[in-house]
């Protein structure tokens, strides 16, 4: 039986380089072809494979980070973790909310990030029984009260409550934070615990995206299904706004609640937001995380590139939002089809990799990862004090 590694000590080299890997997928999507699905044939479509994908990765790895930031045992690590954890939330919040203002139409995963980390707080160091437990009513019923909560913002307005519903539904990625948080605390420095995750992720991603298509196709549903679950995309995407109908531009005074199309809890499409997607993208997750630890035990040499993006990784997703805001600002007249394709992926990467070895080699961290390391700390009781 897996003990409980609630306290590690040391970066691991396999999250850091899947979180890398995150952030290079999470490039690829955002200056890719959107909307346009894949096809083996067609390499232009190939950025198809990361969309959506990417981003459950770097959740995956955000719940694992959390495990890190436990400080130890006890009354006083359990407030040390309670101050670090709603630290690093406040500053993800106040950086991405900025975010979301700039042109450009990526969805920014940061104010999300923010609400998961305080919800995940208690599960730092309760039972793994319970998280696996929240995890699994997260990823079932959370997209079920997402598609309801949309439907209810869309009547209401309520800009507060879509947080929690549209975009990256915090009530169902909620399950995606958890899984990693489990992981990290069974152990990602065990060879054991990473060979079964590899196993446990192949058979999520085969479950979830195989029943998904099988009922689908049973039931006559393929392909992506309703308009509120945004790309993960710059091409024009909208954070969840549904497609206008026409008519006259008229505030009802009451507004009928919209019908809510049911069909979109089978949808297996990237930001489908059904369970199956949902689970066959948190097993991608998991395998690739695995993977990478294991690579990263018997040649660590092979995954530097990655790891150095890893661990610059909030510093290099907020600066490559920024740059695709200003050249959606400044392009004309149509920018972003200019930015879609391969070749902007590559400059995009070529630039993080040299940037990300370079602050790597001077033993630094990343302005960003700085900030945040001391926000969490800047309540901290100074080294040898006593109460």
């Amino acid at each position: 039986m897996n003990r409980d590694r609630s306290f590690p000590t040391a970066r691991l080299d396999g999250l850091d380089a899947a979180r890398g890997l995150a952030v290079l997928g999470m490039f690829a999507a955002h200056v890719g072809a959107a909307h346009t699905p894949f096809d083996w044939s067609d390499p232009a479509t190939w950025t198809d494979l990361v969309n959506g994908r990417s981003s459950i990765l770097f959740a995956l790895c955000a719940g694992a980070s959390l495990v890190l930031l436990t400080t130890g045992p006890g009354a006083d690590g359990r407030i040390r973790d309670r101050r670090h954890v709603l630290a690093r939330a406040a500053t993800l919040l106040a950086i991405g909310a900025p975010l979301t203002l700039v042109p450009g139409g990526v969805l920014v995963i940061l104010p999300t990030y923010a609400v998961l980390f305080v919800a995940a707080l208690p599960f730092l160091r309760l039972r793994l029984g319970w998280v696996v437990l929240a995890a699994v009513l997260s990823l079932t019923l959370g997209p079920v009260i997402a598609l309801a909560g949309q439907a209810l913002v869309e009547t209401t307005g309520a800009d507060t409550a879509s947080l929690l519903v549209t975009g990256y539904p915090a009530v169902s990625w909620f399950g995606v934070v958890l899984a990693g948080v489990l992981v990290a605390r069974l152990g990602l420095d065990r060879p054991a615990v990473l060979r079964r995750t590899l196993v446990a992720g192949t058979g999520l991603a085969a479950a979830g995206y195989g029943t998904g298509v099988a009922l689908g196709t049973a039931l006559g549903i393929t392909g992506p299904v309703g308009t509120m679950i945004p790309v993960d995309a710059g091409s024009g995407s909208s954070a969840a706004a549904p497609v206008p109908t026409g008519g006259p531009d008229i505030v009802e005074a009451h507004p009928s609640f919209p019908p809510i199309e049911w069909a979109r809890l089978l949808d297996v499409t990237p930001h489908g937001g059904s369970t199956f997607e949902l689970v066959g993208a948190l097993g991608l997750a998991l395998a690739l995380l695995a993977a990478l630890g294991l690579v990263a035990r018997r040649s660590p040499v092979v995954l530097v590139p990655l790891r150095a993006v890893g661990r610059l990784a909030l510093t290099l997703y907020c600066g490559h939002i920024a740059l695709l805001g200003v050249w959606y600002r400044f392009g004309e007249p149509d920018p972003l089809p200019v930015l879609g394709g391969w070749g902007p992926f590559g400059v995009l990467a070529v630039l993080a990799v040299a940037a990300a070895l370079l602050v790597h080699r001077t033993g630094r961290r990343g302005p960003l990862e700085a900030l945040t390391r001391r926000a969490s700390t800047a309540l901290d009781d100074p080294p040898g004090s006593r109460r």
